[in-house]
């Protein structure tokens, strides 16, 4: 008892140990004990690869767009006199759309007709004085031998056949340019008839009766609202801004399956028709166009579209549910079940077929594996499970 009072700090230190080498002894007896217990299995949920052949799609969304499209403008002046369509009617090519008040056209045709046929009577008459002068020229030449008739007679007896020839011509030529000035009256008077450069239907009507148009506006931009604005919808097209890894993969001609939003269950097919050989700067994308035929008018100009397009094909590809795939980072990794555990095996993906919910696995499955789906979080690498189909623990 002297001994303890007298080193307390030394009897601390031996009961510490005391306690310490109890514990670890009691540690290892559990220990021992729980070895002969059976470890816990984990029931998982699997599934087998599909394999069979992908199809290597680009996705874009983007607007559909009419084929052709026109803002109508009238190319003289004047007030508007009738409008024959509105919004929403078909037109042929070359039908009659608008008429502008073409009284004053009328009047200048008619006006540049006579004064053609003034021109055309005028001539007339200076072609008759030109065989007068000519006939009484030659009679002069005829009389100079025998004296009836002098030199100054018979010179201007020419002078005479020279001016009147010089009068054709330039009455000719005045009569050249008013053929011009009725052929211009009638170019104006055909103008103010304003018909459709192509079929289509009338997509808006901008102006009303009696409205002022000005044939100098349609220079000042194709962009800038017109008399009624025409589209042709027989084919529509979708442009599509390519990214530029993507690039090489299109080509003219292949095929395109295009879904509209207005249409959830149908699926149009298009085809590769233009690919602009540049890409744009700013954004480092190309723009291909994708036409699809549309006699029925289906498809509008303006609806949202989702475009595929199938570049490729990778025969035999081994797929799996997206929802079996970890990723982690830079790590993606699936789980299968082989020999009663969990084996964690690192893959590479490919192509994603959203619509089944699958993505190929281009590397790290052979396609024979048993993929687990539903536990996959539960389980880490050597992990005992029990595996059994997923259809038989989700009851589907």
């Amino acid at each position: 008892m002297n001994r303890i009072r007298r080193h307390p700090i030394i009897s601390i230190f031996v009961v510490l140990t005391l306690v310490v080498l109890g514990t670890v002894v009691f540690r290892l007896a559990s220990g021992a004990k729980d070895t002969g217990r059976k470890a816990r299995v984990i029931t998982v949920g699997t599934v087998g690869s599909v394999i069979r052949d992908v199809h290597v799609r680009l996705v874009y969304t983007a607007d559909i767009q009419p084929f052709q499209q026109v803002n109508i403008f009238s190319r003289v002046d004047g007030y508007i006199a009738k409008i024959h369509v509105d919004k929403g009617d078909i037109v042929k090519k070359d039908q009659l759309l608008v008429e502008v008040d073409h009284t004053d056209y009328v009047h200048a045709v008619n006006r540049a007709k006579a004064n053609l046929d003034a021109a055309r009577a005028e001539i007339q008459k200076h072609v008759a004085n030109i065989r007068i002068a000519k006939l009484q020229l030659d009679r002069f030449k005829s009389l100079i031998p025998e004296g009836y008739v002098s030199q100054m007679e018979v010179d201007n007896a020419q002078s005479t056949y020279d001016v009147a020839a010089g009068q054709v011509d330039s009455l000719q030529a005045q009569a050249k340019q008013m053929e011009v000035a009725l052929a211009q009256a009638q170019t104006n008077l055909a103008y103010s008839y304003i018909r459709a450069p192509f079929a289509g239907y009338i997509a808006e009507r901008n102006l009303d009766l009696g409205a002022f148009v000005n044939g100098s506006s349609t220079s000042t931009s194709t962009l800038s609202r017109g008399i009624l604005n025409l589209h042709e919808i027989d084919t529509v097209r979708v442009l599509i801004d390519v990214v530029e890894k993507d690039v090489p993969l299109v080509k003219i001609g292949q095929k395109a399956e295009i879904r509209a939003e207005a249409y959830p269950d149908r699926v149009f097919e298009g085809e590769v028709t233009r690919i602009v050989q540049a890409l744009n700067r700013a954004t480092r994308t190309m723009t291909i166009e994708v036409d699809h035929a549309n006699p029925d008018h289906t498809l509008k100009g303006g609806m949202f579209a989702r475009v595929e397009v199938l570049v490729g094909m990778h025969p035999k590809a081994v797929q799996v549910p997206i929802d079996a795939v970890t990723r982690l980072e830079q790590e993606q990794y699936v789980y299968i079940v082989k020999d009663g555990k969990a084996h964690k095996i690192p893959v590479q993906l490919g192509v994603r077929s959203e619509a089944a919910n699958l993505v190929e696995i281009t590397k790290g499955l052979t396609g024979t594996e048993q993929i687990i789906v539903s536990g996959k979080d539960l389980v880490s690498d050597g992990t005992p499970v029990e595996a059994k189909p997923l259809e038989a623990l989700t009851g589907s």
